[in-house]
């Protein structure tokens, strides 16, 4: 035995070949029996995988949407706010104007009232002070004078008022 390579013989050749059929047996068998489930089962993986990578696509795109349009809802609903306000401050300038419109035309009526008032009061006041004049020049000339006459008494006035300047002191 010693003048073989490797100790090969023939029955080592045969076992190798009956080895390798059996092998070959195996792998067919289980070939069938468990890599084709296996590989089905892992193609139906990466089929799911991928429908559900799309379907998440499909959501992100619809949230996407749904996001664009909410804002621009709420731009529209911050914007009709600030048209109702501005609305609003203008109603309330209006209303403001309004107000001190009549409150300075309340101011004027009273402020014309006040005048008449006074001017009234001012021409009662002047007759008052003519009628006290003319008892106080009657009383004057009636020391000097016998007879006091009321038209006398008037004309001495006038002269009276001429003499101490005129009507300015009455004002």
């Amino acid at each position: 035995m010693e003048d073989r390579l490797f100790g090969l013989d023939v029955q080592l050749l045969f076992d190798a070949f009956v080895l390798f059929v059996v092998i070959m047996i195996m792998y067919a068998i289980m070939s069938r029996l468990f890599f084709k489930p296996v590989r089905a089962f892992l193609e139906q993986r990466k089929q799911a995988v991928a429908a559900d990578r799309d379907e998440a696509q499909q959501l992100q795109e619809a949230a996407e949407v749904s996001k664009a349009a909410y804002e621009e809802k709420l731009k529209a609903v911050h914007k009709e706010a600030e048209e109702i306000l501005s609305a609003s401050r203008k109603a309330a300038m209006k209303q403001q104007d309004a107000i001190i419109d009549q409150a300075k035309s309340e101011a004027s009526a009273i402020m014309e009232q006040a005048d008449r008032e006074t001017v009234s009061e001012k021409q009662r006041i002047k007759a008052d002070v003519r009628k006290e004049m003319c008892g106080l020049a009657l009383a004057m000339t009636g020391r000097f004078a016998d007879q006091a006459d009321p038209q006398r008494g008037e004309v001495l006035l006038e002269e009276a008022l001429k003499e101490m300047g005129g009507e300015a002191w009455l004002n």
